[in-house]
C-alpha cells in the first residue's frame, strides 16, 4: 500500500519563506527515463523545447555537502571552528549553522548554533568548487558563548545530514530515489534537492525541495518525494563531478 503523505512537506515546514520563490530558474537537459514508466507527450515536448544546459547554482546558493565540514574563521582569518551540520529549523524559526568548537576530525568538541545572518559564506580560493569559507564576527573564546545545540529527537529530518544520503519513495510509483544533496539559499533555506530518481541510474537531477514529505500511516516517518512522472521528466540534470 502506498504511504499517505503528510499535510505539509518536510522542507515546506522548515522553509516556508521559500514558498514564494518558485524554482523557475531550473533549466533542462536530457530526459530521465524511469524503469517501467512512461512520460506524457506534453512532458516529452517540454523536454524538447527546454534549453540544453544543466543546473547551475545561483549567486549566494551553496550545496549542503560543501558547507558541512567547512572551516569557520574569525575576522582576522584564524580558524576557530568547523561546520558540523545545518539545522533546517521549523515552526517559523530561522535555519542555523551547527558549529563544532574543538574536537578532532569532525568528532568531539562542543556543538553550538549561529544564525546564517551572522556569517559570511564565500568561496575559498584555495579550494575552488569545494568547501567555502565561513567567516563570523566571533573570536575563539566568544564562540563558546553561543547557544549549545541540542536535538530533541534524532532522525526528525531537521538536520541536512539526516536527509542527504537517505532514500525516499516517489509518490506516484513507490519506487525509491536517493537524495544526494540539498541546495541552500543564502539564508540557509533548502531550495532544491539533488536526487537520483531510481537506484540503478547514475544520473542525478534537481527538484524542488518542497516536494519532500514525511509519510504517515504504515510507513510513518519515511521520506516521500511528492513528484509526478512529468516533474522528473523535465527535472534538470545535476552535473556530477
Amino acid at each position: 500500500m502506498k504511504p499517505l503523505l503528510a499535510s505539509a512537506g518536510v522542507i515546506a515546514l522548515m522553509v516556508s519563506a521559500a514558498a514564494c520563490d518558485s524554482p523557475e530558474r531550473l533549466t533542462y537537459e536530457t530526459p530521465v527515463e524511469l524503469a517501467g514508466t512512461t512520460v506524457s507527450e506534453e512532458a516529452a515536448a517540454a523536454q524538447a523545447e527546454a534549453a540544453s544546459t544543466s543546473f547551475q547554482l545561483a549567486s549566494g546558493e551553496v550545496e549542503a555537502s560543501d558547507l558541512i565540514g567547512a572551516a569557520i574563521y574569525d575576522a582576522s582569518g584564524e580558524q576557530i571552528a568547523t561546520v558540523s551540520d545545518i539545522w533546517l529549523a521549523g515552526s517559523g524559526a530561522a535555519p542555523m549553522i551547527v558549529v563544532r568548537e574543538g574536537g578532532v576530525a569532525g568528532a568531539g568538541g562542543e556543538l553550538h548554533t549561529v544564525a546564517f545572518t551572522e556569517t559570511t559564506i564565500a568561496p575559498d580560493p584555495d579550494t575552488v568548487g569545494e568547501e567555502p569559507k565561513v567567516i563570523v564576527q566571533y573570536t575563539g573564546e566568544t564562540i563558546k558563548t553561543l547557544p549549545k545545540f541540542e536535538q530533541a529527537s534524532a532522525d526528525d529530518y531537521r538536520l541536512a545530514s539526516e536527509i542527504m544520503g537517505t532514500m525516499a519513495a516517489i509518490a506516484y510509483t513507490g519506487e525509491n530515489a536517493r537524495i544526494h544533496d540539498l541546495i541552500l539559499t543564502p539564508a540557509g533555506e533548502a531550495r532544491f534537492a539533488v536526487i537520483s530518481p531510481d537506484l540503478v541510474s547514475m544520473n542525478q537531477v534537481v527538484v524542488d525541495a518542497r516536494a519532500l514529505t514525511i509519510a504517515e500511516g504504515d510507513t510513518d516517518g519515511a521520506l516521500v518525494l511528492d513528484l509526478t512522472a512529468e516533474d522528473i521528466a523535465v527535472a534538470p540534470e545535476y552535473p556530477v563531478e
